[in-house]
């Protein structure tokens, strides 16, 4: 009689056991998931994965557990991420415990590498109840669950559907830092006298305020007065500029004009100071025309329409007081198309202005120059033999080559140049490592960066340029250690480059008050809108000089966030203009899902079959 009343009681625990199981299957859609955020997103290339689960009151059996095993799944196959157990009161073993009768509420966070491809990646999971009196601590998936513990499969749950992959456009290239350039184009220049002229015109005023300003005039005849008391030089060259704005075609033709204007006015000196050697040597009246064109003949002239003076712009504005003038060369060393380029530096009103009061008058001029020894070589020929013989070029000259180049794949040709004929020279090395580092290829980056650490441990510029190297190889430690020690080395560049290991780590509201200083910044743009300031990102980016694919992506994105269709696809569409690949980013970006369905969406982002 006792043997029969033990086996329906254990038949009737199991039963009940059972019964437990099955309510919390049926039931499991009363228990709420929510991702945070949603769709999941990356961070620091690695995609977070972060849900919070909702237990009500009377569904967790005492005496059961439950298996969570999230898994996200692509195109590139699945993964199964890190496990979570939940019991019930009287279960043992590790497991975070639910009461029966209030329910409860866990968090849940896991992260792996991220991948191109996985934007359109789910997060599922498929939790799994079994009933013990102590959790299966061996298990790490959820088929052992089933096997080893008659584990039950419950209904799938969609965490996130997609990956949110905005985090990772970051600026991380930052400010390089590129030695001082020793070369002196004056050198073998003993005296020169720049004449000044209206914007687009060619015609001579020396009332004109320029000219007033420099003395033009008086600069002309102190020319005259060295040809008189030194004689004539070896060489004369003549050399008409354009400020960079307006038309280029007509800008090579008014520097052109105005080199015709100065040559007509050297003609007038040269006249007068080879009149006066005549008298001076006692030439016959009428053998005075034969003396000088004899002496002519000896001297080389040499004239040059350059058109647009951007050299000297980068110089001037490196010079001035201008707040945004790290953004206008960022421009002119990045933009290779000059029309796009003007544009750019137009589009911020203020600071046009003051390049039209502050550098272009000084840009609209010809200049006349007397060398009494060697002249230097001209831009284009140094550019020339920087091209075909190195070899050929002191170290300063080909340092410059590189400097006046705009193409950084170019720039780095001739600093590698640099390193194989000067190989004693660190500046070299650091320049070279820069702009490997700003080409991507952090490996060459590191050799020669490396190498000029040896030679200069200190330098300012080659601690900065080391930062941003283990930046992008993801090292922050190292590179935060760097970039402190560059700035306190002196080094403004590392100042402005800290920030990015914030926006990096995700700090974004640190970082946004650390790039206050750069109030028209792509990464300032960056972090507010991470912080949820769309409207101030929208406005920085409206303000940064280079409108490039990358911010008007980003613009994009922030009007997609506020339900801006209209402003969103003009901004898609120019961001795709400029780089073709934007349309596979934009096709898989969580960040326009409302607009996936839209049939203007679809028709800017169609891909073309190759």
């Amino acid at each position: 009689m006792r043997r029969s009343l033990f086996a329906l009681m254990l038949v009737s625990v199991l039963l009940t056991g059972c019964n437990g199981l099955s309510k919390m299957k049926s039931g499991s859609n009363r228990v709420r998931y929510q991702a945070n955020p949603n769709p999941v997103e990356t961070m620091d290339e690695k995609v977070v994965v972060k849900f919070t689960g909702s237990i009500p009151e009377k569904y967790f059996n005492k005496n059961c557990a439950v298996f969570l095993q999230p898994v996200f799944t692509w195109e590139g196959g699945n993964i199964p991420l890190e496990p979570l157990t939940l019991k019930g009161e009287n279960v043992q073993g590790d497991g975070m415990v639910i009461k029966y009768a209030t329910g409860g509420r866990f968090t849940y966070s896991d992260q792996f590498d991220f991948k191109p491809g996985m934007e359109t990646g789910r997060v599922t999971l498929t939790p799994v109840g079994y009933r013990s009196d102590r959790t299966n601590e061996d298990a790490r998936y959820a088929n052992e669950i089933v096997r080893d513990n008659n584990g039950v499969q419950f209904a799938t749950v969609l965490i996130s559907d997609g990956v949110n992959n905005t985090s990772s456009w970051v600026d991380i290239k930052g400010n390089i830092s590129i030695s001082p350039i020793n070369y002196n184009k004056s050198q073998g220049i003993v005296e020169t006298a720049d004449i000044y002229f209206l914007n687009g015109t060619s015609n001579l005023d020396w009332n004109f305020s320029m000219n007033q300003k420099f003395g033009a005039a008086e600069q002309m005849q102190h020319l005259k007065r060295v040809m008189l008391e030194q004689g004539l030089p070896k060489q004369i060259s003549v050399t008409g500029w354009a400020s960079p704005e307006g038309e280029e075609t007509n800008n090579v033709g008014v520097s052109k004009n105005r080199v015709d204007v100065a040559t007509a006015e050297l003609n007038k000196i040269l006249d007068e100071v080879l009149t006066v050697m005549a008298r001076r040597a006692k030439v016959k009246p009428q053998d005075v025309e034969y003396y000088k064109y004899q002496q002519l003949k000896q001297l080389i002239i040499t004239s040059r329409a350059s058109g647009e003076d951007w050299v000297h712009f980068v110089v001037m504005v490196e010079g001035s007081e201008i707040q945004d003038k790290h953004a206008i060369i960022n421009i002119v060393e990045t933009q290779q198309n000059v029309v796009k380029r003007e544009q750019m530096i137009r589009n911020m009103a203020e600071t046009y202005t003051e390049l039209n009061d502050e550098i272009f008058p000084n840009l609209r001029r010809a200049q006349i120059a007397l060398y009494y020894s060697e002249a230097r070589k001209t831009d284009a020929e140094l550019a020339k033999l920087a091209s075909t013989r190195p070899d050929k070029l002191s170290f300063d000259e080909l340092m410059y080559a590189a400097y006046i180049n705009y193409n950084h794949e170019t720039k780095l040709k001739y600093y590698k140049w640099a390193t194989e004929n000067h190989s004693q020279e660190w500046a070299a090395w650091n320049n070279a490592g820069a702009e490997a580092f700003y080409l991507g290829d952090y490996d060459e980056a590191e050799r020669y960066l490396n190498v000029a650490r040896d030679m200069n441990p200190h330098n300012p510029d080659i601690l900065n340029n080391t930062g941003l190297l283990y930046l992008g190889k993801k090292d922050y430690t190292l590179a935060k250690y760097y970039f402190e020690e560059a700035k306190r080395q002196g080094s403004t560049d590392a100042d402005a480059n800290i920030p990015i290991l914030n926006l990096k780590r995700g700090n974004y509201s640190e970082a946004e008050k650390s790039l206050k200083g750069t109030p028209c910044s792509y990464n300032l743009a960056f972090a507010q809108l991470m912080n949820d300031e769309t409207g101030n990102a929208i406005r920085t980016l409206d303000c940064c000089l280079d409108q490039n694919k990358d911010v008007k992506y980003l613009r994009a994105v922030a009007y997609a966030r506020i339900d801006d269709k209209v402003n969103c696809l003009k901004n898609l569409k120019a961001s795709i203009d400029d780089d073709y690949e934007y349309k596979r980013r934009a096709a898989v970006d969580t960040e326009f899902r409302k607009y996936w369905d839209d049939e203007e969406f679809k028709l800017i982002i169609k891909l073309y079959n190759k």
